[in-house]
């Protein structure tokens, strides 16, 4: 950032220590995406499938034992996918959901006990041997939060379960569902509580899946922890030593993405989840700096890229009148400044969102982001959530297209580089996600032969995934491999310089004094006379004692504590 943007607080990762804290949770329900449900096994989310169900034809497995154990959720979605092979995430969702509610017919013939939905109601279901095989939960499915109210004020949202109760009654076995309105308080609570299961490598979404337990925990947008997911077991972990995993008061993670600003991240809190977020983060008043400007009269008269906020009440030079004030050169923000900035904002955000409608090719939406980029670049600052969106949007592309490899390795790193402080303040403690912006940068420095700062920066990234998820982990292996390996060619390199030195002594001496501070050039200079007049002295007295050669240096080696200290 430029001496005039805005001063993010940086929160590095001192608060992480070699004790690393986590707790698993298991899923009541879950199921694969439209995207993934034909690369992954339907039990135990295995990427290896060499079964496919007979009946429905749909249906992956890794193994024959897999598709026994996941029987009995597959048995009330099956029959429905042999009749519509296309049944989406949602439908296949409220169909596992229902099954495992319901504790219909097939409880009775496989577990030789009788359930009711009373039962279930209460939490009788826990009892069942086998029901909840790798499935504890502490809650059953109707003690979770719901907004039934909420969502039927929301046609929305009315019109999405509409569309999915419609699906799962007109393909669906009449004796495995229940009453449209226990469907909706159902889908209800799955619709507000499921969470996203990624695959093991922490990189790509691969599901949904309904986890009693862990949706205890509230929203944070400045969380202390973060799930991650191995398999249908999702793992809770916490991003210091402080955080107390089993107190759900004092632990949050979060239901959204990050780097967007207060306004949006309320908007899409509110959208799905129906609440206003109140955390830590919405109430800091620094985090308004993420929607500020460059004051247009600064940058005009003397390019200094001065930072303004537009949002909350320490925005307002008159609380009254709204006036919004530079600080520095005291000019009032203009109303038609303001809208335009605005605008830039609204438009950088759309741009992003609608860019792959517009083109697929790299080059054209790397040319449409520059375009943005140019057009705001004296308006919005790096401190500007959107602005750093934009850059971070243009990072995957420059891989794509036609340069040398030296230019590519060069634009991506700048990009990494302008981003950094933005990800730093974003993403607080030992978060992933900035683990993966070190790592990646510390990549870029390693093909750029910069070993020192490839060091810096994967050191880091290291330190977050080792802390995080273990050494045995894919992140954690892949960083220390490029960690090491930087290291090794910086201490290589470091050994060959100082041979190279050594037998060069009035370069080494040279080089020394270049890479002093004028303080330790004044120390050093000063030291060496007082070194001098020490000897003279010496050299007299041990003349006129008649004291040897070897008395002298004997003398020199025991001034060495005393030079350190003028030093």
């Amino acid at each position: 950032m430029s001496s005039g943007d805005a001063p993010l607080d940086v929160v590095g990762v001192e608060k992480i220590g070699s004790k690393p804290k986590s707790k698993e949770f298991y899923p009541f329900a879950y199921s694969l995406l439209d995207s993934t449900k034909n690369h992954y096994c339907w039990t135990c989310l295995g990427e290896t499938v060499d079964l496919t169900c007979d009946k429905c034809k749909v249906a992956k497995f890794c193994s024959k034992q897999c598709q026994t154990s996941g029987a009995f959720d597959h048995k009330y979605e099956c029959g429905p996918l042999h009749n519509c092979k296309d049944l989406n995430t949602d439908e296949r969702m409220l169909l596992r959901i229902i099954g495992r509610y319901k504790v219909s017919k097939f409880l009775l013939i496989f577990l030789q006990q009788k359930v009711s939905v009373q039962d279930i109601l209460d939490g009788n279901d826990k009892k069942i041997d086998g029901f909840y095989t790798n499935r504890e939960s502490g809650r059953s499915v109707m003690q979770i939060w719901e907004h039934c109210a909420d969502m039927k004020k929301d046609e929305n949202a009315m019109n999405v379960f509409k569309k999915i109760y419609d699906r799962v009654k007109q393909y669906g076995d009449k004796t495995h569902l229940v009453d449209k309105d226990t469907a909706f308080q159902l889908h209800s609570r799955n619709f507000i509580n499921r969470h996203s299961i990624s695959n093991v490598d922490y990189l790509r979404e691969i599901g949904k899946g309904l986890y009693l337990d862990l949706c205890r925990y509230d929203h944070s947008c400045r969380p202390n922890a973060i799930y991650s997911c191995n398999g249908t077991v999702a793992k809770l972990r916490a991003l210091h030593d402080n955080v107390d995993l089993e107190n759900v008061e004092t632990t949050h993670y979060t239901y959204i993405e990050l780097p967007p600003c207060k306004i949006q991240r309320r908007h899409m809190l509110k959208e799905t989840w129906y609440f206003e977020c109140h955390c830590e983060r919405c109430d800091d008043p620094e985090d308004n700096w993420l929607t500020a400007v460059i004051c247009p009269v600064c940058i005009a008269k003397t390019e200094f890229r001065k930072t303004i906020k537009l949002h909350g009440q320490e925005a307002y030079f008159n609380s009254e009148t709204l006036e919004i004030v530079c600080d520095r050169c005291h000019t009032t923000l203009d109303r038609e400044y303001i809208f335009m900035a605005l605008d830039g904002m609204r438009t950088i955000r759309r741009t992003i969102e609608g860019a792959e409608d517009v083109s697929q090719d790299p080059v054209e939406l790397l040319k449409i982001f520059q375009g943005a980029l140019l057009s705001y670049e004296r308006i919005l600052p790096m401190s500007n959530a959107y602005f750093c969106q934009l850059i971070a949007a243009m990072i995957p592309l420059i891989a794509r297209v036609q340069m040398t490899k030296r230019e590519r390795l060069v634009a991506s790193l700048d990009l990494h580089f302008k981003c950094e402080p933005f990800v730093r303040y974003v993403y607080r403690y030992a978060h992933p996600s900035k683990a993966m912006h070190f790592l990646q940068m510390g990549q870029l420095h390693l093909e750029l032969h910069n070993d020192k700062d490839a060091a810096r920066y994967l050191i880091e990234a290291h330190r977050i995934m080792d802390y995080l998820f273990g050494s045995d982990h894919f992140l954690s292996k892949q960083t220390k491999g490029f960690m090491d390996h930087a290291l090794s060619s910086l201490m290589q390199f470091q050994r060959s310089f100082v041979n190279v030195l050594e037998k060069a002594p009035e370069a080494k001496k040279a080089l020394e004094e270049k890479l002093m501070t004028k303080d330790e050039k004044k120390a050093l200079k000063d030291a060496e006379k007082n070194k001098k007049k020490r000897n003279n002295k010496k050299n007299k007295k041990n003349a006129s004692n008649g004291a040897s050669t070897k008395q002298s240096v004997d003398d020199d080696l025991g001034d060495l504590p005393e030079l350190i200290a003028d030093m």
